[in-house]
Protein backbone atom coordinates (compact mmCIF):
# COMPACT_ATOMS: atom_id res chain seq x y z
CA UNK A 1 0.00 0.00 0.00
CA UNK A 2 2.89 2.70 0.83
CA UNK A 3 4.18 2.02 -2.17
CA UNK A 4 1.54 2.73 -4.51
CA UNK A 5 0.33 5.42 -2.60
CA UNK A 6 4.11 6.82 -3.77
CA UNK A 7 3.75 5.92 -7.08
CA UNK A 8 0.23 7.70 -7.26
CA UNK A 9 1.41 10.74 -5.58
CA UNK A 10 4.42 10.54 -8.28
CA UNK A 11 2.31 10.29 -10.94
CA UNK A 12 0.33 13.48 -9.72
CA UNK A 13 3.14 15.21 -9.49
CA UNK A 14 4.23 14.71 -13.25
CA UNK A 15 1.02 16.31 -14.08
CA UNK A 16 1.33 18.75 -12.96
CA UNK A 17 5.05 19.90 -13.77
CA UNK A 18 3.76 18.86 -17.23
CA UNK A 19 1.05 21.96 -16.79
CA UNK A 20 -1.69 20.99 -18.68
CA UNK A 21 -4.32 20.05 -16.15
CA UNK A 22 -3.47 24.19 -15.46
CA UNK A 23 -4.05 24.26 -19.06
CA UNK A 24 -7.77 23.05 -18.81
CA UNK A 25 -8.44 24.54 -16.40
CA UNK A 26 -7.41 28.51 -17.89
CA UNK A 27 -9.11 27.13 -20.99
CA UNK A 28 -12.25 25.75 -19.50
CA UNK A 29 -12.69 29.63 -16.88
CA UNK A 30 -11.99 31.46 -20.41
CA UNK A 31 -14.71 29.51 -22.53
CA UNK A 32 -17.21 30.05 -19.28
CA UNK A 33 -16.82 33.85 -19.32
CA UNK A 34 -17.32 33.69 -23.09
CA UNK A 35 -20.50 31.66 -23.04
CA UNK A 36 -21.87 33.41 -19.87
CA UNK A 37 -21.13 37.09 -21.74
CA UNK A 38 -22.83 36.36 -25.13
CA UNK A 39 -25.76 34.45 -23.08
CA UNK A 40 -25.96 37.79 -20.83
CA UNK A 41 -25.67 40.09 -23.65
CA UNK A 42 -28.37 38.21 -25.85
CA UNK A 43 -30.58 38.43 -22.23
CA UNK A 44 -29.88 42.04 -22.58
CA UNK A 45 -30.57 42.50 -26.05
CA UNK A 46 -34.04 41.09 -26.11
CA UNK A 47 -35.29 42.85 -22.60
CA UNK A 48 -34.00 46.08 -24.97
CA UNK A 49 -35.65 45.15 -28.09
CA UNK A 50 -39.07 43.37 -26.75
CA UNK A 51 -39.62 45.25 -23.58
CA UNK A 52 -43.87 44.91 -23.75
CA UNK A 53 -43.31 41.08 -24.37
CA UNK A 54 -43.68 38.74 -21.24
CA UNK A 55 -42.01 35.40 -20.98
CA UNK A 56 -45.38 33.34 -22.25
CA UNK A 57 -45.53 34.86 -25.10
CA UNK A 58 -41.71 34.48 -26.20
CA UNK A 59 -42.25 31.21 -25.19
CA UNK A 60 -45.55 30.33 -27.00
CA UNK A 61 -43.51 32.23 -30.30
CA UNK A 62 -40.50 29.39 -30.05
CA UNK A 63 -42.86 26.42 -28.95
CA UNK A 64 -44.85 27.56 -32.69
CA UNK A 65 -41.65 28.18 -34.56
CA UNK A 66 -40.33 24.61 -33.86
CA UNK A 67 -43.66 22.62 -34.78
CA UNK A 68 -43.92 24.63 -37.97
CA UNK A 69 -39.83 23.53 -38.54
CA UNK A 70 -40.20 19.99 -37.35
CA UNK A 71 -43.54 19.89 -40.59
CA UNK A 72 -40.82 20.55 -43.20
CA UNK A 73 -40.08 18.17 -45.61
CA UNK A 74 -36.49 18.14 -45.94
CA UNK A 75 -35.66 18.62 -42.02
CA UNK A 76 -33.16 15.21 -41.04
CA UNK A 77 -35.57 12.83 -38.85
CA UNK A 78 -33.37 13.16 -35.64
CA UNK A 79 -34.00 17.04 -35.90
CA UNK A 80 -37.45 16.98 -35.93
CA UNK A 81 -37.74 14.61 -33.22
CA UNK A 82 -35.39 16.92 -31.46
CA UNK A 83 -38.26 20.04 -32.67
CA UNK A 84 -41.34 17.98 -31.61
CA UNK A 85 -40.02 16.72 -28.13
CA UNK A 86 -38.71 20.86 -27.46
CA UNK A 87 -42.18 22.44 -28.35
CA UNK A 88 -43.98 19.82 -26.30
CA UNK A 89 -41.79 20.56 -23.43
CA UNK A 90 -42.25 24.41 -24.02
CA UNK A 91 -45.93 23.75 -24.03
CA UNK A 92 -45.60 21.53 -20.56
CA UNK A 93 -44.29 24.38 -19.14
CA UNK A 94 -46.57 26.81 -20.37
CA UNK A 95 -49.41 24.86 -19.05
CA UNK A 96 -47.42 24.55 -14.92
CA UNK A 97 -47.02 28.41 -15.83
CA UNK A 98 -43.36 27.97 -15.63
CA UNK A 99 -40.67 30.34 -17.18
CA UNK A 100 -38.55 27.77 -19.03
CA UNK A 101 -36.21 30.27 -19.67
CA UNK A 102 -35.62 31.89 -16.21
CA UNK A 103 -31.98 31.77 -15.95
CA UNK A 104 -30.06 31.68 -12.83
CA UNK A 105 -26.38 30.36 -12.05
CA UNK A 106 -27.39 27.03 -10.71
CA UNK A 107 -29.40 26.87 -14.08
CA UNK A 108 -26.68 27.50 -16.02
CA UNK A 109 -24.75 25.01 -13.90
CA UNK A 110 -27.01 22.37 -14.24
CA UNK A 111 -27.05 23.16 -18.10
CA UNK A 112 -23.57 23.39 -19.14
CA UNK A 113 -23.27 19.52 -17.58
CA UNK A 114 -25.48 18.58 -20.96
CA UNK A 115 -23.52 20.70 -23.10
CA UNK A 116 -20.07 20.04 -21.99
CA UNK A 117 -20.37 16.28 -22.10
CA UNK A 118 -21.21 16.17 -25.84
CA UNK A 119 -17.71 17.23 -26.75
CA UNK A 120 -15.64 19.49 -24.09
CA UNK A 121 -14.92 18.01 -21.37
CA UNK A 122 -14.11 14.76 -22.89
CA UNK A 123 -11.73 17.14 -25.22
CA UNK A 124 -10.01 18.57 -21.88
CA UNK A 125 -9.41 14.93 -20.34
CA UNK A 126 -8.04 14.03 -23.37
CA UNK A 127 -5.13 17.18 -22.81
CA UNK A 128 -4.08 15.55 -19.93
CA UNK A 129 -4.61 12.09 -20.08
CA UNK A 130 -2.75 11.29 -23.58
CA UNK A 131 0.53 12.04 -22.26
CA UNK A 132 0.18 9.62 -19.07
CA UNK A 133 2.09 6.83 -20.97
CA UNK A 134 3.34 8.67 -24.13
CA UNK A 135 5.25 11.14 -22.13
CA UNK A 136 7.31 8.83 -20.58
CA UNK A 137 8.75 7.68 -23.92
CA UNK A 138 8.97 11.53 -25.21
CA UNK A 139 11.66 12.16 -22.10
CA UNK A 140 12.62 9.11 -22.18
CA UNK A 141 12.03 7.87 -18.95
CA UNK A 142 9.96 4.71 -19.69
CA UNK A 143 13.19 2.56 -19.74
CA UNK A 144 13.97 3.66 -16.11
CA UNK A 145 10.27 3.61 -14.97
CA UNK A 146 9.35 -0.16 -16.42
CA UNK A 147 13.04 -1.11 -14.93
CA UNK A 148 12.35 -0.42 -11.56
CA UNK A 149 11.25 -3.35 -8.73
CA UNK A 150 7.72 -2.33 -9.30
CA UNK A 151 5.40 -4.61 -10.80
CA UNK A 152 4.42 -3.17 -13.70
CA UNK A 153 0.56 -3.72 -13.76
CA UNK A 154 1.18 -1.36 -10.33
CA UNK A 155 2.83 1.42 -11.83
CA UNK A 156 0.17 1.56 -15.03
CA UNK A 157 -2.39 1.36 -12.03
CA UNK A 158 -0.53 4.58 -10.23
CA UNK A 159 -1.20 5.95 -13.93
CA UNK A 160 -5.43 5.28 -13.57
CA UNK A 161 -5.56 6.35 -10.32
CA UNK A 162 -3.76 9.42 -11.46
CA UNK A 163 -6.37 9.92 -14.34
CA UNK A 164 -9.56 9.00 -12.32
CA UNK A 165 -8.19 11.90 -9.46
CA UNK A 166 -7.59 14.82 -11.87
CA UNK A 167 -10.50 13.86 -13.98
CA UNK A 168 -12.26 14.38 -11.32
CA UNK A 169 -10.64 17.55 -10.03
CA UNK A 170 -11.78 18.67 -13.95
CA UNK A 171 -15.36 18.50 -12.87
CA UNK A 172 -15.42 19.80 -9.88
CA UNK A 173 -13.50 22.50 -11.48
CA UNK A 174 -16.16 22.80 -14.06
CA UNK A 175 -18.56 22.64 -12.22
CA UNK A 176 -17.67 25.30 -9.37
CA UNK A 177 -16.23 27.85 -12.35
CA UNK A 178 -19.68 27.41 -13.99
CA UNK A 179 -21.49 27.98 -10.77
CA UNK A 180 -18.93 30.95 -9.67
CA UNK A 181 -18.85 32.47 -13.39
CA UNK A 182 -22.04 32.47 -14.14
CA UNK A 183 -23.40 33.81 -10.51
CA UNK A 184 -21.92 36.75 -11.12
CA UNK A 185 -24.19 37.77 -14.15
CA UNK A 186 -27.49 35.97 -13.31
CA UNK A 187 -27.58 35.59 -9.46
CA UNK A 188 -25.79 32.07 -7.20
CA UNK A 189 -29.12 31.67 -5.40
CA UNK A 190 -32.17 29.13 -6.76
CA UNK A 191 -30.56 25.82 -6.14
CA UNK A 192 -34.21 24.71 -4.72
CA UNK A 193 -35.90 25.97 -7.94
CA UNK A 194 -38.56 23.48 -9.09
CA UNK A 195 -37.15 21.09 -11.89
CA UNK A 196 -39.67 19.16 -14.47
CA UNK A 197 -38.18 15.96 -15.64
CA UNK A 198 -39.11 13.06 -17.37
CA UNK A 199 -40.52 14.19 -20.87
CA UNK A 200 -40.25 11.60 -23.40
CA UNK A 201 -41.00 11.15 -26.82
CA UNK A 202 -42.51 7.99 -28.53
CA UNK A 203 -41.09 5.48 -30.27
CA UNK A 204 -40.93 5.90 -34.49
CA UNK A 205 -41.06 9.10 -36.68
CA UNK A 206 -44.39 9.80 -35.48
CA UNK A 207 -43.96 9.34 -31.68
CA UNK A 208 -45.85 11.64 -30.03
CA UNK A 209 -45.11 13.84 -26.66
CA UNK A 210 -45.05 11.16 -23.73
CA UNK A 211 -46.34 12.75 -20.37
CA UNK A 212 -46.97 9.92 -17.83
CA UNK A 213 -43.14 9.91 -16.40
CA UNK A 214 -42.75 13.64 -16.05
CA UNK A 215 -42.54 14.65 -12.17
CA UNK A 216 -41.32 17.74 -10.52
CA UNK A 217 -37.94 17.78 -8.51
CA UNK A 218 -35.91 20.34 -7.27
CA UNK A 219 -33.07 21.65 -8.90
CA UNK A 220 -29.81 20.59 -6.58
CA UNK A 221 -31.60 17.24 -7.02
CA UNK A 222 -31.10 17.27 -11.00
CA UNK A 223 -28.03 19.02 -11.18
CA UNK A 224 -26.32 16.64 -8.87
CA UNK A 225 -27.46 13.73 -10.85
CA UNK A 226 -26.49 15.32 -14.37
CA UNK A 227 -22.74 16.14 -13.12
CA UNK A 228 -22.52 12.73 -11.68
CA UNK A 229 -23.44 11.22 -15.16
CA UNK A 230 -21.01 13.73 -16.58
CA UNK A 231 -18.55 12.28 -14.27
CA UNK A 232 -18.94 8.74 -15.71
CA UNK A 233 -18.90 9.50 -19.15
CA UNK A 234 -15.95 11.65 -18.43
CA UNK A 235 -14.20 8.59 -16.63
CA UNK A 236 -14.96 6.57 -19.90
CA UNK A 237 -13.03 8.65 -22.13
CA UNK A 238 -10.07 9.09 -19.79
CA UNK A 239 -9.81 5.07 -19.50
CA UNK A 240 -9.91 5.15 -23.33
CA UNK A 241 -7.48 8.11 -23.34
CA UNK A 242 -4.82 5.78 -21.48
CA UNK A 243 -4.62 3.21 -23.88
CA UNK A 244 -3.91 5.24 -26.73
CA UNK A 245 -1.28 6.61 -24.60
CA UNK A 246 0.14 3.20 -24.12
CA UNK A 247 -0.58 2.57 -27.83
CA UNK A 248 1.43 5.40 -29.10
CA UNK A 249 4.56 6.80 -28.49
CA UNK A 250 3.97 10.11 -29.14
CA UNK A 251 1.95 12.17 -27.21
CA UNK A 252 0.80 13.94 -29.97
CA UNK A 253 -0.22 11.30 -31.84
CA UNK A 254 -2.33 9.78 -28.64
CA UNK A 255 -4.11 13.47 -28.29
CA UNK A 256 -4.59 13.88 -32.10
CA UNK A 257 -5.77 10.60 -32.48
CA UNK A 258 -8.31 10.70 -29.43
CA UNK A 259 -9.39 14.51 -30.49
CA UNK A 260 -10.59 13.25 -34.09
CA UNK A 261 -12.32 10.69 -32.55
CA UNK A 262 -14.32 12.62 -30.61
CA UNK A 263 -15.10 15.51 -33.01
CA UNK A 264 -15.77 12.59 -35.76
CA UNK A 265 -17.89 10.73 -33.57
CA UNK A 266 -19.70 13.75 -32.83
CA UNK A 267 -20.72 15.00 -36.36
CA UNK A 268 -21.33 10.98 -37.10
CA UNK A 269 -23.95 11.09 -34.48
CA UNK A 270 -25.61 14.07 -36.18
CA UNK A 271 -25.52 13.16 -40.18
CA UNK A 272 -25.42 9.57 -40.04
CA UNK A 273 -28.79 8.48 -37.62
CA UNK A 274 -30.05 5.93 -40.72
CA UNK A 275 -27.13 3.81 -39.21
CA UNK A 276 -28.27 2.11 -36.59
CA UNK A 277 -24.29 0.93 -35.69
CA UNK A 278 -23.28 4.10 -34.48
CA UNK A 279 -25.19 3.75 -31.32
CA UNK A 280 -22.42 1.32 -30.31
CA UNK A 281 -19.74 3.96 -30.58
CA UNK A 282 -18.51 5.29 -27.04
CA UNK A 283 -18.81 9.29 -28.30
CA UNK A 284 -22.88 8.79 -29.37
CA UNK A 285 -23.34 7.63 -25.67
CA UNK A 286 -21.24 10.59 -23.93
CA UNK A 287 -24.08 13.21 -23.47
CA UNK A 288 -25.55 10.73 -20.38
CA UNK A 289 -26.77 14.17 -18.84
CA UNK A 290 -28.76 14.59 -21.59
CA UNK A 291 -30.21 11.02 -21.94
CA UNK A 292 -31.15 11.57 -17.88
CA UNK A 293 -33.14 14.93 -19.04
CA UNK A 294 -35.06 13.21 -21.24
CA UNK A 295 -33.83 14.70 -24.54
CA UNK A 296 -33.96 12.10 -27.68
CA UNK A 297 -31.64 9.78 -28.29
CA UNK A 298 -30.16 10.43 -31.68
CA UNK A 299 -30.54 6.54 -32.58
CA UNK A 300 -33.33 4.33 -31.85
CA UNK A 301 -33.50 1.72 -28.79
CA UNK A 302 -30.74 4.03 -26.88
CA UNK A 303 -31.96 5.11 -23.15
CA UNK A 304 -29.79 6.08 -20.43
CA UNK A 305 -29.23 2.39 -19.51
CA UNK A 306 -27.97 1.39 -22.29
CA UNK A 307 -25.62 4.35 -22.54
CA UNK A 308 -23.93 3.60 -19.31
CA UNK A 309 -23.57 -0.45 -20.03
CA UNK A 310 -21.87 0.55 -23.43
CA UNK A 311 -19.60 3.61 -21.86
CA UNK A 312 -19.14 0.83 -18.93
CA UNK A 313 -18.12 -2.04 -21.92
CA UNK A 314 -15.66 0.95 -24.04
CA UNK A 315 -13.50 1.73 -20.40
CA UNK A 316 -13.16 -1.69 -19.22
CA UNK A 317 -12.20 -3.29 -22.41
CA UNK A 318 -9.64 -0.06 -22.67
CA UNK A 319 -8.29 -0.44 -19.70
CA UNK A 320 -7.95 -4.50 -20.10
CA UNK A 321 -5.53 -3.94 -23.28
CA UNK A 322 -3.81 -0.74 -21.76
CA UNK A 323 -3.07 -3.22 -18.86
CA UNK A 324 -2.28 -6.43 -21.45
CA UNK A 325 0.05 -3.89 -23.56
CA UNK A 326 1.58 -2.24 -21.08
CA UNK A 327 2.94 -5.59 -19.34
CA UNK A 328 4.06 -7.02 -22.14
CA UNK A 329 5.46 -4.06 -24.08
CA UNK A 330 9.56 -4.23 -25.03
CA UNK A 331 10.93 -0.70 -24.03
CA UNK A 332 13.91 -1.54 -25.74
CA UNK A 333 11.99 -1.95 -28.83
Amino acid sequence: MPVMAGLVENECLKILRRKRFRLVLVVLAALLCLVVFAQNRQQQNQRRDHPERDWRAQVEKRASDLERQAGQRRMPENWKRWMRYESGRLRYYLSKNLNPNELTGPVFTRTFAGVGSVLLIPLLIAVFGADLVSSEFAEGTITLLLTRPVARWKVLLSKVVAMMLFTTLTLLAAFFLAWGISGVAFGWSGWGAPMLMGFRLGPGAAGGFDLTGVRMVPLWQDTFAAWGLAWFSALAVGSITLLLSVVFRSVAAAMGTMMATLVGGTILSRVASDWDGAKWFFVTNLPLPDFYAGLPTPFEGMTLAFSVWVLLAWAAASLAAAFLLFTRRDVTA
